[in-house]
Formats: C-alpha cells, structure tokens, sequence
C-alpha cells in the first residue's frame, strides 16, 4: 500500500516553516546541497551563523515529495542553537520517529543529514587558517 501522509507531516508540508534562500549578499551564510532531482529530491541547506559560530537561522529550498518537504521543514525549527560541530554530528532520526515516517522515507532524512553535512564542510573548508611559510610542522 503506498504511504499516504497523516497528521504533522501534512501540517509541514503544507505550511513549511522556513523555506526560501537567504537574501543574495546575507553575511556568514552557509550553504550546503544533496540529492539530485532526477532521483526524487534534492535539499539545499543554507545556514546563518551568529557571532559565536552557533546557527542562528536555517533556510532551504527542496525537491521531493511531502516527507521530505516535512522533514526540511521541521528541522529548520531544531537546526538553530546548535554549533557546527553539533551540526556536523546532527542526524535526523528523532525528526524521522516524530514525523513518525514509514521505513521507504529514510532516504529523505539521509538527504537531509548530507545536505547540513555539506553546509559544515563548506565552511570548514573555507576557514582553514592558511600557511604562510613560516609556520613549521611538529617535530
């Protein structure tokens, strides 16, 4: 029988919670993509950070179906707070179980779990502090 979605899945997809982009030029934004359209979804994550590096704010755009929308939906409300090691860590599993999806949607909240993956690694890569040429390694 095929999954017909129920109760806070329909409340999300109807009504999600932050959905968009940040504006264009919108400071200490990161982003992070996973899924591929052609496959049935695709999540970009976007992730304002405050001045403790902490998220403050979660934005994303989504291609999928209602489950995947609830999900992205419902973890732009749980996403902020956290620091982006806590985000790196993050899995979507507690948002799965609340959301109470059936076995065949677990591939949506892996999506997800890549997409803010991607968004942390990102930023790491772009905040590696840079060798001069003066620093020497251990010895």
């Amino acid at each position: 029988m095929a999954y017909v979605p129920t109760g806070l899945v329909l409340e999300h997809f109807r009504a999600p919670r932050h959905a968009g982009a940040f504006p264009v030029g919108a400071l200490d934004v990161i982003e992070g993509r996973a899924g591929q359209a052609r496959h049935g979804r695709e999540i970009h994550v976007q992730l304002q950070l405050d001045a403790e590096g902490r998220i403050a704010a979660c934005r994303y755009r989504v291609y999928g179906c209602p489950a995947t929308i609830a999900l992205c939906s419902l973890a732009s409300e749980r996403l902020p707070g956290l620091s982006l090691t806590e985000a790196a860590e993050w899995r979507g599993l507690a948002l799965f179980r609340e959301l109470e999806l059936p076995a065949e949607k677990r591939p949506a909240v892996l999506v997800l779990e890549d997409a803010v993956r991607a968004a942390v690694q990102r930023y790491n890569s772009q905040n590696r502090p840079t060798m001069t040429g003066t620093e020497t390694g251990p010895d």
